[in-house]
């Protein structure tokens, strides 16, 4: 009787363990930040076609990299998704890396300009220009017109009345302040025009996307920040609209496997499928436009060749960041 008991035990123990096993590679969990509703419906397809779900958490970009570098001894997402090429050169430099130099299949379709060619793990996998929006509403009723181009901003009518998100914590404004270090003619005039923008910014927020929602809400009258979220908001049937600066970043924005990622194959599925034709048409739903050469810009959108794209140097950027962080904090004094 004993032996029997312990051989059903046994066999039960096999059997929750094999189940567990079995379980572990069903999800990934994915840091990002896109909102869920977004992301569910770009995984229900890979759900479909493998089984694996997709977890996702909503962080901002900045946030997403030290989270990942305090977990470095216990990984808790296996996927980094919406992350620019400087922020994953940090990362799979750090010691020990904090990606794997993972470079996904289905290279085939997109652009030359996105396949990142000198790398083994960077691909764009999506791109959302750094536009400015404006509440119509609050337009209207402060009688002002909205900027057309970077140097409107400096207008003194502006005081107080733009929102965008502070680039220690927030990818989307590192964007931004880079644009204006690459676009003026000398670095010092570039911090020149930070600061003069610094006194008519309101509020700097921890999220990229938080600027949006102010914006759409009537809170604010203009901000900056990245054309998905405005799409979005926009689609919603919030009143907000938005202006393609001259120049403008255009930069894609790239994704990767998590080192000691729990679910590593499951994580690479994922990545692949993410630059198929299906992936890119849904993302293209959100404000996003696709790195494929055959995915045409999202409906409305300004086609890219129509855009005066700013010839941005991302490596720098890496190499530069926290010197620039640093500058902006003792230039600007913002909080």
């Amino acid at each position: 009787m004993r032996r029997f008991l312990s051989a059903v035990l046994a066999a039960a123990l096999l059997a929750l363990v094999g189940a567990s096993a079995m379980g572990a590679p069903r999800e990934i969990v994915v840091y990002s930040p896109f909102p869920d509703e977004q992301i569910q419906d770009l995984a229900r397809p890979f759900t479909a076609k493998t089984g694996i779900r997709v977890t996702n958490m909503v962080i901002s970009s900045g946030e997403i990299l030290a989270r990942i570098k305090a977990e470095r001894n216990n990984p808790q997402a296996d996927f980094w998704l919406s992350v620019r090429a400087l922020y994953l050169k940090e990362a799979v430099e750090s010691t020990p890396p904090l990606i794997e130099r993972y470079k996904p299949a289905n290279l085939e379709g997109v652009a030359e300009a996105y396949k990142f060619p000198g790398s083994d793990y960077l691909v764009g996998v999506g791109m959302y220009p750094l536009v400015f929006f404006y509440n119509t509403t609050a337009m209207k009723n402060l009688k002002l017109e909205p900027p057309k181009n970077w140097a409107d901003l400096l207008d003194p009518k502006w005081k107080d009345r733009i929102v965008m998100p502070h680039p220690a914590t927030s990818g989307t404004a590192y964007s931004a302040i880079t644009t204006i270090l690459e676009m003026s003619k000398t670095e010092d005039e570039g911090w020149d025009f930070v600061a003069k923008l610094s006194r008519n910014i309101s509020q700097f927020t921890r999220s990229g996307r938080a600027p949006q929602n102010l914006v759409a809400r009537g809170e604010y009258p203009l901000g900056i920040g990245f054309f998905d979220a405005v799409y979005q908001l926009r689609d919603e049937g919030y009143p907000i609209e938005f202006v393609f600066p001259s120049p403008i970043y255009a930069d894609p924005w790239c994704a990767a496997v998590v080192a000691g990622a729990k679910n590593p194959e499951g994580a690479k599925a994922f990545y692949d499928y993410l630059l198929t034709k299906e992936a890119q048409q849904i993302l293209t739903k959100y404000g996003n436009y696709s790195v494929r050469v055959d995915v045409p810009a999202p409906k409305g959108g300004i086609p890219l060749s129509q855009m005066n794209v700013l010839d941005s140097d991302w490596i720098w950027a890496s190499v530069h960041k926290n010197r620039i962080l640093d500058k902006f904090q003792a230039v600007t004094q913002a909080e």
